[in-house]
């Protein structure tokens, strides 16, 4: 099991300012790995004619990765724990760069259902390994920060994906954009497990305080930890919202409101692009402003559910161009405070079970809110209603963050100079 002494042999940075470097490399991976499920979106159709897929079949290679991912998070957290975030990363990068090259081969749709799925499945440690490492390299009081800087990977590899991968796509073809992508994810995953380290050269909180769940590293003991259970039904909720507003948006305004395809296309991009400054901002105030995380994540969950609200009842175009910014405050602000908030919440040696847990009940939200919606706005054609449908999840986590306890922290200066809080208050297990 990854513990907090160092593996034998490996060499540790002289200072925790190499945390900095850990920081960029999960970035640049999870850039990465963004830019790979971005990528069949844009390849589809040319995909399609080798492949002989219908229109309505290009989803399916979509659908199948994710299925993979969604189906490994947990065990893919839990072999992040047991072998440590730098080898789980490696090794799951590694051989997602394989799979994505035997992906670039494909000429049976059959195979290429496979190899997604088998890609989905190799990557269920990636986003947990670097959970575990960005926890065990910053101090809880930096955490906020440290995450949001993270996190702008989703919205940046998206962006990168659309700009580049068309490009290439007019001189290699779908297959050389795989074989490209391919390569570079291997050697992104070489990086990983040349250059990180699983633990600074002294623990950022007391781990032997910090493990008051008794080492238990399976699903009952997450199931068992109220806060942690509360953060992952509470994050379907917001969930809920997100990715059934980034699966709905473009068609809800085109339908609902007659707006043109490229119109409401850039009502999203401005709703997307702002999270690359949200992320960060908000992170970096929650660092700063008094408040616990619970209180900080009621917030902006109550603020979602507004902005939902406020934006369907618009007609005038100019408005919404002018809304969409703080819409996309509602849309991503709260990731980075669900993301930063799960290692607080677990007990720092099993930080990857635990976020795997807690991402794959987010994930259910991406399953299900589209069909909802789907379904109210054909029988009512009211946008309205169909974002008032998706405001329910994130009104539901304000109140799935209730049972919450933990500590208020003091101010960062002070934090700083204080000792680490004891593992009660660390996994907040409602003892005060």
């Amino acid at each position: 099991m990854d513990t907090t002494e160092s593996s034998p042999g490996e060499a540790l940075p002289a200072t925790s300012g190499y945390r900095w470097v850990i920081l960029a490399i999960c970035w640049l991976a999870f850039t990465l790995i963004y830019i790979n499920r971005t990528a069949w979106s844009v390849v589809a159709i040319d995909a399609s004619h080798s492949l002989g897929l219908s229109v309505a079949q290009l989803g399916i290679f979509a659908t199948a990765l994710s299925i993979g991912y969604v189906v490994t998070n947990i065990p893919g957290g839990i072999v992040a724990d047991l072998i440590g975030g730098r080898m789980a990363a490696g090794i799951s990068l590694v051989a997602a760069g394989l799979l994505t090259l035997a992906f670039g081969t494909v000429t049976n749709v059959g195979v290429g259902i496979a190899l997604q799925i088998l890609i989905g499945l190799v990557s269920g440690a990636d986003v947990a390994s670097f959970t575990k490492l960005i926890s065990r390299w910053f101090p809880p009081a930096d955490r906020g920060t440290a995450f949001g800087l993270y996190i702008t990977s989703t919205a940046l590899g998206s962006v990168i994906a659309n700009a580049s991968i068309p490009e290439l796509l007019a001189k290699l073809h779908w297959n050389g954009v795989y074989y490209v992508l391919g390569v570079l994810t291997i050697a992104i995953g070489a990086v990983c497990w040349t250059f990180l380290r699983n633990n600074p050269p002294s623990p950022v909180e007391p781990a032997a305080e910090a493990s008051a769940s008794g080492g238990r590293l399976g699903l009952r003991a997450m199931v068992g930890n109220r806060n942690l259970l509360s953060l992952a039904a509470a994050g379907l909720g917001m969930q809920w919202a997100t990715l059934g507003f980034l699966a709905w948006g473009n068609s809800l305004m085109v339908k609902a409101l007659g707006l043109s395809a490229g119109k409401a296309a850039l009502v999203m991009v401005i709703v997307s692009t702002t999270a690359i400054g949200v992320k960060p901002l908000v992170g970096f105030l929650s660092d700063r402003v008094r408040g616990t995380r619970k209180a900080h994540l009621m917030v902006l969950s109550g603020y979602f559910v507004i902005i939902l609200i406020v934006f369907g009842l618009l007609r005038n175009y100019s408005v919404m161009l002018a809304l969409a910014p703080f819409l996309g405050l509602g849309v991503y602000g709260y990731t980075v405070l669900t993301n930063s908030t799960v290692p607080q919440y677990a007990d720092p040696r099993f930080v990857g079970g635990a976020f795997g847990f807690a991402n794959t009940a987010w994930q259910l939200g991406g399953v299900f809110a589209p069909i909802a919606v789907g379904a109210v706005f054909s029988a009512t054609g009211s946008l309205f209603l169909a974002l008032a449908v998706l405001a329910v999840g994130p009104l539901l986590g304000v109140f799935l963050l209730l049972p919450i306890r933990e500590r208020t922290p003091v101010p960062v200066a002070d934090e700083r100079r204080d000792s680490v809080p004891t593992g009660s208050d660390v996994l907040g297990d409602g003892k005060r």
